[in-house]
């Protein structure tokens, strides 16, 4: 027993201490950012780092309004460390991967470590989340519409899907879009109308940004800024009001959108079919016939003998 103990101790020093060391922050730094890590996620601490800066710069240039503090960036190598890096102990659902704090000036990233058969794009994640944060501080004291945060950080994150363009379409047919106004409080808690809202923010942004202008984009997130009123800032900001803005928009959305039902009807489809198997039929024959022409040369260069 008096052999047996020491052994014990010994194992149980052994174990707190390697525990102690897998646990050990780890950080980078490059002008604007702190990442905060931990042993195994080093590559894409390292890819967070060179990449952070490129992505600033492009978020920085669109609204327009720059801050000179570092963001930290905490990236968590399991679900249990994303949940305790929350700012306060916030609760998270257990599907988020990124969430920012723009007063705390705080990016949460889950690892993709932390995420079993992960597809995450951590770069991607970032470009969202940090424009969350640049938007955030540039509005500081007044409330965000939901509308232009989430669209920004879709439009920035590049998060434009098949799938969204299609929900968007449909919506745009049936002539059942959701009014930017509804859009500035909040979005509808329903799967299929919470997407809706998420495509048609990502459509407005992108017109405000490449249509309207993104010195007149600047103009809005400044005016907004300084006397909290949004319709005021939107008619001031681009020389519409908002009633004008949607007007031009859906014409700018329908000629987005009004080429999918062409190349998704089922008459396109087997019109497309019909030329492929045409294609198909004709370069087959016409492998056929090179084929047969070059036996046709083989035998003519044989030399026959007789038999025997």
């Amino acid at each position: 027993m008096r052999k047996i103990i020491p052994a014990i101790i010994l194992f149980l020093l052994f174990f707190m201490s390697a525990a102690t060391a897998v646990a050990v922050e780890l950080r980078m730094e490059n002008d604007s950012f702190m990442i905060r890590f931990t042993a195994g996620d080093e590559r894409i601490a390292a890819e967070l780092e060179r990449e952070s800066l490129r992505i600033r710069g492009r978020v920085i240039a669109d609204i327009g309004v720059d801050f000179a503090e570092k963001t930290e960036i905490r990236l968590c190598s399991t679900l249990e460390a994303f949940r305790e890096a929350q700012p306060g102990r916030t609760w998270i659902p257990i599907w988020a991967i990124g969430v920012a704090y723009p007063a705390e000036n705080v990016i949460v990233l889950r690892s993709p470590r932390a995420v079993k058969g992960s597809r995450i794009d951590v770069v991607d994640v970032f470009a969202h989340e940090f424009s969350h944060i640049a938007l955030g501080r540039a509005l500081a004291g007044v409330t965000v519409p939901v509308w232009l945060n989430e669209g920004l950080a879709m439009y920035e994150a590049r998060e434009w899907t098949f799938s969204r363009i299609s929900v968007l379409t449909r919506a745009s047919l049936m002539d059942r879009l959701i009014s930017l106004p509804v859009l500035t409080l909040s979005f509808p808690a329903e799967e299929g109308p919470a997407e809706l809202a998420y495509a048609e923010s990502f459509m407005f942004v992108s017109f405000l940004i490449n249509r309207v202008g993104r010195e007149a984009f600047h103009r809005l997130i400044r005016d907004y800024t300084r006397y909290g009123d949004l319709e005021g800032a939107l008619r001031r900001g681009t020389g519409m009001n908002i009633a004008e803005l949607e007007e031009r928009w859906l014409v700018y959305l329908k000629l987005r959108v009004s080429w999918i039902p062409i190349i998704t009807s089922v008459s396109t489809f087997w019109f497309i079919a019909a030329l492929i198997f045409v294609y198909g039929y004709a370069r087959k024959k016409r492998q056929a016939e090179r084929r047969l022409k070059e036996m046709e040369k083989e035998e003519e260069s044989k030399e026959w003998y007789p038999n025997g």
